[in-house]
């Protein structure tokens, strides 16, 4: 009976209505029960107690909410045959919506009392209300269903607006940041360009005075000394061709060194160990084992010697350097590529530690070299890389500490490994400290701009090489590079 109810009404709800309506009207009982209202005219409003339920006979009547912020919502429209007021006159709660004349309505307004009577009657009336009651549920819930289908429709034509918006703003933020990067590089370029310019005469007549030097000063050697069969002139071409020892090596070296020759004094015998083991063999054949007075300073004196090679080949080092980064910048400037040439990374590391001699005096500086082919690579680029991690490393031990360079090879790769003894990385901070302006460094002790890093892992990049990070088991962080064969 309640499916036949529903299809009735489903089909033809106006002539249900129309029939409860002259029932009514013939009825004395109940013909005052049918109003009229003009366009606008208010049910109820929202928030209301509503004591009595509407049958719609004609017209066409507006639900609307209010929202938080005090908009008006339409929510829906009841045509002819709907229940107006329905759910709060059953529940006794206040009306949810409120209720206004779309269009000039004609009702059936029934208390609580007449609802019941109507419902109770034996008459055709009750089936027919038992029919209107049934189809407005029916039509309530099919109205929920396609709102709730179409929200979740609008729900996701949302998302995917959201998501189109969410790329269009990053692609914004890209090329805004493009654009201010553009506009950095073109500016930064000319100021390059400049001192480039600026730099590159004097560090020219550096170079090449270092080179007329180093040149020059053995033959003034020779010649000043005819007599002691280029003595001193060995000694500068040890400095010249010195290379930073291993510190553990270093002081083996040294207590060897007091053992034999316990007169000599330690900061003479400290120089001395510094040398190469070559240079050691060449300096024990000339002092003897038992040197006498002459000989000590005959030893002193070449040991001046030593330094002032050792000094001019920091000095020629500094000059290419100089050199290197006028090239570099001047490639910068006009965006052209460096020139790669076939390189042992070993002779890279060997000038950035004496160039960086200042910052690792107190440091234990340990070399780990196994012998490793040449890769091609611009040399000073590699070299800034070797800089930028041994300044971090001396940063993170406050220079004092342990810093172990090792490199080896595989069939693919050559390898450099730079660990220090410092306090680590937090595991936290580990994957941003290769982002630009990203630094570790408190301005208490250190003053970092977050690129040394940025700028390092760029330059391996652009080799076809990597850089991999980690905190050493022994303590302290490891950088490994690895470059391609």
């Amino acid at each position: 009976m309640i499916l036949n109810f529903a299809k009735n009404w489903l089909q033809d709800p106006t002539r249900i209505t129309n029939q409860i309506a002259r029932y009514l009207e013939s009825s004395d009982e109940f013909n005052s029960n049918i109003v009229s209202l003009e366009k606008d005219e208010l049910f109820f409003s929202e928030g209301d107690l509503n004591d009595a339920v509407y049958i719609l006979v004609e017209g066409t009547v507006e639900l609307s909410k209010s929202s938080p912020n005090g908009r008006t919502i339409k929510i829906d429209w009841l045509r002819p045959g709907s229940l107006v007021g329905l759910f709060s006159f059953i529940t006794g709660e206040s009306v949810l919506a409120t209720a206004k004349t779309a269009s000039p309505c004609k009702a059936i307004k029934l208390s609580e009392t007449e609802f019941v009577k109507i419902q109770k009657s034996k008459s055709e009336v009750a089936h027919l209300a038992q029919q209107l009651i049934i189809g407005n549920l029916i039509d309530r819930y099919h109205h929920i269903v396609s709102v709730h289908v179409e929200l979740e429709s609008i729900n996701e034509t949302l998302e995917k607006e959201r998501n189109h918006l969410r790329e269009a703003l990053k692609q914004l933020e890209d090329t805004q940041h493009r654009l201010i990067s553009q506009e950095k590089m073109a500016t930064l370029g000319q100021l390059v360009a400049g001192i480039a310019h600026e730099i590159n005469n004097p560090a020219a007549a550096m170079l090449r005075s270092t080179d007329n030097l180093m040149d020059y000063l053995p033959r003034i050697i020779q010649k000043a000394d005819p007599n002691k069969e280029h003595y001193y002139e060995e000694f500068f071409l040890i400095g010249l061709r010195r290379k930073v020892r291993d510190s553990d090596k270093q002081r083996q070296k040294l207590r060897e060194w007091e053992e034999a020759y316990p007169d000599l004094p330690r900061s003479l015998l400290r120089k001395i160990t510094s040398m190469s083991d070559e240079a050691l063999d060449f300096v024990k054949k000339q002092l003897g084992p038992k040197p006498d007075m002459a000989r000590r300073e005959q030893l002193e004196n070449g040991v001046l010697f030593y330094e002032c090679g050792y000094f001019l080949r920091n000095l020629q080092s500094s000059t290419k350097r100089i050199g290197e980064i006028v090239s570099s910048l001047k490639s910068y400037s006009r965006q052209d590529k460096g020139k790669y040439e076939n390189s042992d990374l070993r002779d890279g590391l060997n000038d950035t530690l004496l160039l960086l001699s200042n910052r690792l005096k107190k440091v234990d500086v340990i070399l780990n070299f196994s012998d490793i082919p040449g890769v091609d690579v611009i040399s000073g680029e590699i070299n800034q890389v070797w800089t930028n991690m041994i300044i971090n490393a001396c940063d993170a031990m406050e220079d004092r500490g342990e810093l172990v360079i090792s490199c080896d090879c595989d069939d693919r790769y050559v390898w450099v490994s730079i660990r220090d003894s410092g306090p680590g990385i937090k595991p936290a901070i580990m994957s941003e400290i290769f982002k630009p302006n990203f630094t570790t460094k408190q301005k208490n002790t250190s003053f970092g701009l977050g690129l040394g890093l940025a700028i390092s892992q760029q330059i391996i990049q652009k080799h076809g090489g990597q850089i991999k990070v980690r905190n050493a088991e022994e303590g302290g962080t490891e950088f490994t590079v690895y470059l391609p064969l």
